[in-house]
């Protein structure tokens, strides 16, 4: 078996992507304009 030593931040990144005992309370949407759908001819 290998071991794995790791950072507090790295340890952080991978309970938030693996949702491991963390639970979602809000989510937000951010859109930007798409520039090229709007382009005259």
């Amino acid at each position: 078996m290998k071991t794995i030593l790791v950072d507090g931040r790295m340890l952080t990144q991978l309970v938030i992507e693996n949702n491991i005992g963390i639970s979602k309370v809000i989510s937000y949407d951010i859109k930007k304009i798409d520039s090229d759908y709007f382009v005259e001819e």
